[in-house]
This record gives C-alpha cells, sequence and structure tokens, in this order.
C-alpha cells in the first residue's frame, strides 16, 4: 500500500533521487525544505509535521562532506546531525507516523575491520578518528530508532549506505566525496590545459562506490520490505583511489599525470561492504557499473558545470 512520506533533503543530492523514486513507486512523497521547515528547531520541525501528516519519516538530510570538511568541522557534524535526527525522531513519534528511515552510512563502521563489513560488524570497535564525528551520528540514530520503537511502537529502518556518487552531486573540493571532488579536478584540469593533477595520499585505500540512482532504489525496496535490523547498501565491489583516479582521467580525456601528495591522509585502507544480506533480503543487486555511472555522471557534470561548481 503506497504510504504518505515526508523526506527530508528532498532537494539534495540523493535525496531528489530517493523521492523520483518513491513516486515512480507510487508514493506520495513530501519534501519541505528551509525556511519554514528548520530541522535545527524542534518547534519549526514538529510544525511541518503537523501539516504533512506523514505515515512515514525518509530522513536523507545531513551535514556531512569528504575527509576534509571532516577534519576541519567536527563539531558542526555531530551537532547539527545529532540535533536534526533527535528533532525528527521527536517530531515523527509525536504525530503518530508508524515508520522512520535514516540513511546510514559505512563511516559508521569500526575502523578496523577485517575483510568486508557486515551488519553484525556495526558495534565492533571504535570508528576511525577521521570519520567518527559523522560517522558516529549514524550510530545514535539507530539506537534512537530502536528506542522511539520500543517506546512509541515507531518502526526504524536504516540502510548502510556506501560511497554515493551521480548528477546533482557537490563537487566544490571542500564539501564533496571523492568521486565528484576527482570529477571536478580533472575536467578542471582539461579545461585548463594542464600537464598534472595532484591527489591526496597514496592512492592505496580501497572503497566502494554505488550510483545514486541505484542506491534510491535499494532504499525504497528495504522502505517496502518491513526489514527493520541495519542492513548494507552498496555493490561489494571495492576498488582502489589510484583506480577510479585513472578511470575518471580517462573519461574526462585527461592525458596528463597523476601525482600523489602522501603528506595528505589516506583515511581507513578499506572500506567495502558485505551485501549479500542486501541481496537475500531485498532480492536484488544495483544494476549500474562503476564506469558506467561515472560517465553518466561527468556527462552531466559538463553539461551543467557552472551551476554544479557554485553549489559547493
Amino acid at each position: 500500500m503506497p504510504d504518505r512520506i515526508l523526506l527530508t533533503g528532498g532537494t539534495g543530492f540523493f535525496g531528489r533521487r530517493i523521492a523520483e523514486v518513491l513516486r515512480e513507486r507510487g508514493h506520495t512523497v513530501a519534501t519541505p525544505g528551509r525556511p519554514d521547515f528548520n530541522l535545527m528547531d524542534p518547534d519549526s520541525t514538529l510544525r511541518t509535521l503537523e501539516q504533512v501528516k506523514p505515515d512515514t519519516i525518509v530522513h536523507s538530510a545531513a551535514h556531512y562532506g569528504g575527509l576534509g570538511i571532516c577534519v576541519a568541522e567536527p563539531v558542526q557534524i555531530f551537532q547539527r546531525n545529532v540535533i536534526m535526527g533527535v528533532n525528527l525522531l521527536d517530531a515523527a513519534a509525536k504525530v503518530g507516523a508508524k515508520k522512520f528511515l535514516t540513511i546510514g552510512s559505512a563511516c559508521a563502521y569500526a575502523g578496523a575491520v577485517n575483510g568486508d563489513m557486515k551488519e553484525s560488524d556495526f558495534w565492533s570497535g571504535p570508528l576511525h578518528p577521521s570519520v567518527e564525528s559523522y560517522g558516529f551520528t549514524k550510530k545514535v540514530m539507530e539506537v534512537g530508532m530502536r528506542a522511539y520503537q520500543r517506546g512509541c511502537g515507531m518502526m526504524g529502518q536504516m540502510p548502510i549506505v556506501t560511497n554515493l556518487y551521480g548528477e546533482h552531486d557537490v563537487f566544490g573540493e571542500y564539501r564533496s566525496h571523492v568521486a565528484a571532488a576527482l570529477i571536478k579536478k580533472f575536467a578542471d584540469a582539461v579545461i585548463e590545459k594542464k600537464k598534472q593533477v595532484v591527489c591526496w595520499g597514496t592512492g592505496a585505500p580501497v572503497r566502494e562506490f554505488i550510483y545514486s540512482g541505484d542506491a534510491a532504489e535499494g532504499v525504497a525496496r528495504l522502505l517496502e520490505s518491513g526489514y527493520t535490523d541495519p542492513l548494507n547498501l552498496g555493490t561489494g565491489i571495492g576498488t582502489t583511489i589510484k583506480e577510479l583516479s585513472e578511470i575518471v582521467a580517462r573519461l574526462t580525456h585527461f592525458d596528463g599525470e597523476i601525482v600523489w601528495d602522501t603528506t595528505k591522509p589516506d583515511g581507513v585502507m578499506r572500506k567495502v561492504l558485505d551485501v549479500s544480506k542486501m541481496e537475500s533480503v531485498l532480492n536484488w543487486k544495483p544494476p549500474t557499473s562503476l564506469e558506467a555511472g561515472l560517465a553518466k555522471t561527468i556527462k552531466w557534470y559538463m553539461a551543467n558545470k557552472a551551476e554544479a561548481d557554485a553549489r559547493s
């Protein structure tokens, strides 16, 4: 049965894709935004939910970015994400919402997991210091959803999403994640006829990437499944940052030299999700290959570069 859904962050990079997929699947989706809907303000949050009267909340809004912003703004990242999440949980319970799905992150996993990260590893140890302030807010939300499920009967769900990329991403160096940052870096180098591109770290860390349209499909499938334990959402395929850089360089037609600035941090050396449970629960695998998804993203970025760069 279609839900009446309030989606936070519905005009953002990932939120807009979630909204598209949910509407295609027959759900009614409200995407209120600022200034009328301010998640940092509990009164504004409750007032908006009272107006929308949602059955279901999908919480996609977040204060986030790449490794740079996690290092530079740990207080703001922790504070804003926790306050937004707590205000939304409380308002959802007060208006009688039946279901609450919050977008989780692979950053919430322990920094020293051996091999691919399984859902059973979620509470296995401390987070990597580079992403602790952001990653731990996802653990706070997981505990919060369990508390509200016990106390108010509101069902909680959390897809643990790996690194996203796709159209409408944030491409500015400060707030972007690695794929978008590299796309901008190499595209700019081609436009400016640079012979060299400098990338952070050694290029050795292994990461996993999922195209935003595929991830949105996974979120919708989880929402409709009724499954309530945290569930990994990714491809299960690891790619080194060096390999990613080489793919982006080729797709942007950069033919110069890639130099690695080893004075910059690598972060966690390997972060890849075990997606066997996802494939079983959702009976689904993300269909878009990394190269195909990056080609779509680069095509969109080059056609909308001024707009995309302005969002940084």
